[in-house]
């Protein structure tokens, strides 16, 4: 058995394991991994235990908003006073720091963007988001049910208020009209929300909210791992396709 043959794509790889980084495809991906410290031959650890991810409340450059936990766990923070780095999700609560790197692709930056949120931007965190279910009515015809993280990637016009503001539907108060404008997040995203009955130009009208009755998870689920230093990093699959390691 040669050497090379005992390489494995990191998605492939075993949980729980320390690995060896061999090789890492992909400009982007490689320069991402390089300025948070993990280069070929680096240790890493490839974690198993099934993780809950809720979204967050934060206040940033627009303002409070809710990033829901697809884009949080890609968003990488450095916290004031320390050198502390970690994933959006892991902030302590009432601590704040700046975005220092974003690893998700155009819909997630284009999102966060959206939101008032950008590398380099201030970042307050102010709290992690229970499990919710938003029940919505679509276009006075149709109902369905909402993740509070779904909730937060439709953005839209509150048309019944008398500034007309612009906001997400996370924060749209009970019975009143909200017109979707933009879906924020990528194609497969975009996707979900059509399957739920949202598309742009939709009417929205909140009608309760209620404790979920099953437990929300990512579209995709990530490949979780972390480096000697600790921090956490939130890999897509495809990603972690791009990635070769050997057990260390």
């Amino acid at each position: 058995m040669t050497e090379q043959s005992l390489y494995t794509p990191l998605i492939d790889a075993p949980v729980n394991s320390k690995l060896e980084l061999i090789k890492i495809s992909g400009k982007n991906l490689r320069q991402w991994l390089h300025h948070l410290g993990l280069f070929k031959g680096s240790i890493i650890l490839r974690h198993g235990e099934e993780l809950q991810y809720h979204p967050v409340r934060v206040r940033g450059g627009s303002g409070d908003v809710v990033v829901p936990a697809g884009f949080a766990i890609k968003t990488i923070v450095h916290l004031d006073g320390s050198d502390k780095r970690c994933p959006l999700t892991e902030m302590p609560k009432k601590s704040s720091g700046h975005i220092e790197t974003i690893s998700g692709g155009p819909g997630v930056r284009d999102g966060l963007k959206k939101l008032g949120l950008m590398e380099e931007q201030a970042i307050c965190f102010i709290r992690t988001l229970p499990h919710m279910d938003y029940v919505t009515v679509i276009n006075s015809r149709q109902r369905t049910r909402l993740s509070e993280g779904e909730a937060a990637k439709i953005w839209g016009r509150y048309t019944t208020r008398e500034d007309k503001s612009e906001g997400q539907f996370y924060f749209s108060r009970k019975g009143e009209e909200f017109i979707v404008e933009t879906l924020l997040g990528g194609q497969r995203s975009k996707a979900h929300l059509a399957s739920h009955g949202v598309r742009e130009g939709d009417r929205l009208y909140m009608e309760t909210v209620e404790r979920t009755q099953e437990v929300h998870r990512p579209i995709t689920s990530p490949v979780v791992i972390s480096g000697s230093g600790g921090l956490r990093f939130y890999l897509a699959p495809e990603q972690a396709a791009k990635i070769m390691v050997k057990v260390a």
